[in-house]
């Protein structure tokens, strides 16, 4: 009877640790060409790390350092704002090869394909 107790006791402490255990991002390594807004011509473009995880989105330059961090807002898929509170959208034109987001000053397009950076 002890046996079982001090199994069951076990148990659920084991299942307690693992609820508390963070969710992890899915992460990964890509390219980024970031424009400013009305311009045709990238002002950067370079390795980014791309991260996603329960909608949000977070875009690291590996260049620079900036981080852009999009949380989203609404019904529609897509639709964000940024650390400041101002709009963000994700924009459909890049089909498999990767997304673009248009933030209220600039635009990034995220490329799966790090080349020529790697």
């Amino acid at each position: 009877m002890k046996f079982q107790i001090a199994l069951i006791a076990t148990f659920f402490s084991l299942a307690s640790i693992c609820n508390v255990l963070p969710a992890k991002a899915d992460t990964v390594k890509a390219r980024c060409d970031v424009y400013p807004k009305g311009q045709d011509r990238a002002s950067s473009s370079g390795l980014c790390n791309f991260s996603q995880r329960q909608g949000f989105v977070s875009i690291q330059l590996r260049k620079n350092g900036k981080r852009y961090e999009l949380k989203p807002v609404g019904n529609k898929p897509g639709n964000y704002v940024d650390r400041n509170g101002k709009a963000a959208y994700r924009q459909s034109g890049l089909g498999k090869k990767g997304q673009i987001y248009r933030l209220a000053n600039e635009s990034i397009f995220v490329y799966w394909d790090t080349a020529p950076y790697k």
